[in-house]
C-alpha cells in the first residue's frame, strides 16, 4: 500500500523572530517492510541550505537556520511511502524470561532513559501479570499489549509531552506517547530490550474497518527485540500489532530522541503551534 504523508509545523510568534536554528525529524526512514518514494520540506521563509545526516539510530535529520526577521515559521514534510504488512516469525516456545544474548548494538534500549526512568513497583506488578515465567515471549507481550488497550484511556488533554510517565501509568490514561513510554518502561524492566516508535496512521481507514486511535496527528507504538525474528512492534494505543496501516517515522530511546521539530531563536516571546497531519492512499508520487 502507497501512502501520502503531509505532516505540517508551524509557529506563530508574538514577536518578530531575528534568527532561527531548528532541526527536524520528519522524514520517514526505510525499514524491513517500509520504502521512502519521494520525501521533501517545504520551509517557509524560504532557506537556501539544509543539511540532511542520519542520527545515531539512521533516523533522517534535517538542519536548517532562517536568518532573516519572521513572525511565522511553516515546516512542510511530503512523503510518499510504500508500506507492506510486517509478518513476525517467533518460536511459540521462547520464554520472555529465557531471551539472552542481546546484540550490543540494542543494549542502549535496554537501559533507562530521559522521559523513561526506571518503573515502580507498581508497575513491575502490572508487568507481571502478563510476563509470568516460562510464557512465551510473543503471548506475553501481546496480552501486555492487549491490556493496556482495555484498561486505560485515552485522553487529549489529560497529559503533554512533559507528562512523567508514572503519573500516566497510575492515572491509566494519557496519548499515544504516555501509552508507549509506559509499555517500554515495563518491558526495560523485565530486561527486554525495546525502542519508542514515531510514526503515523492512515487518516480514514478503508471500508469496513475502525478509525484508530491516534490518527490525525503523529502516532508512537513500541518495538521489542526478540531472538530469531529482530524487531516486533505493538501498538498500546490501539491494542493490535502494526501491520501496513501503521507508517514509521522514526525510533529511539524514548520521545526525546525523535522530536518532530526543536530548536533555539532569538526574539519571538511567546508562540503558538499548530500541528496538521493528513495520511492518505496514493497510487503515484510527487
Amino acid at each position: 500500500m502507497n501512502y501520502r504523508i503531509r505532516h505540517l509545523n508551524r509557529y506563530s510568534y508574538t514577536q518578530p523572530v531575528s534568527l532561527c536554528h531548528n532541526l527536524a525529524c520528519l522524514q520517514p526512514r526505510d525499514t524491513l517492510n517500509q520504502q521512502v518514494l519521494t520525501s521533501r520540506l517545504v520551509i517557509q521563509p524560504f532557506v537556501e541550505i539544509v543539511t540532511e545526516r542520519l542520527d545515531v539510530f539512521g533516523n533522517r535529520l534535517s538542519q536548517f537556520a532562517v536568518e532573516e526577521l519572521h513572525s511565522e515559521l511553516s515546516v512542510v514534510a511530503e512523503s510518499v511511502v510504500e508500506v507492506r504488512a510486517a509478518k513476525p516469525s517467533v518460536a511459540p516456545e521462547i520464554a520472555w524470561d529465557a531471551v539472552t544474548g542481546v546484540p550490543a548494538k540494542t543494549q542502549v534500549f535496554l537501559r533507562p532513559s530521559p522521559y523513561i526512568p526506571a518503573a515502580s513497583d507498581a508497575m513491575h506488578q502490572y508487568a507481571d501479570q502478563s510476563l509470568v515465567p516460562g510464557r512465551s515471549i510473543l503471548d506475553a507481550l501481546t496480552d501486555l499489549n492487549r491490556r493496556m488497550f482495555e484498561e486505560f484511556t485515552y485522553d487529549g488533554q489529560f497529559t503533554d509531552v512533559d507528562t512523567p510517565v508514572e503519573i500516566a501509568f497510575n492515572e491509566r490514561r494519557g496519548v499515544c506517547q504516555d501509552f508507549a513510554h509506559v509499555m517500554l518502561s515495563m518491558c526495560r524492566a523485565k530486561g527486554l530490550a525495546c525502542r519508542y516508535v514515531s510514526g503515523y496512521l492512515e487518516t480514514e481507514p478503508p471500508p469496513g474497518m475502525p478509525k484508530l486511535m491516534g490518527a490525525d496527528a503523529s502516532h508512537a507504538w513500541v518495538s521489542v527485540f526478540m531472538p530469531g525474528a529482530g524487531w516486533v512492534d505493538f501498538d498500546p494505543t490501539n491494542g493490535i500489532l502494526p501491520s501496513e496501516r501503521h507508517i514509521t517515522l522514526a525510533w529511539g530511546r524514548d520521545y526525546g530522541d525523535v522530536v518532530p521539530l526543536k530548536g533555539l531563536m532569538t526574539g519571538g516571546s511567546q508562540h503558538q503551534l499548530v500541528v496538521q497531519v493528513d495520511v492518505t492512499p496514493a497510487e503515484v508520487s510527487f
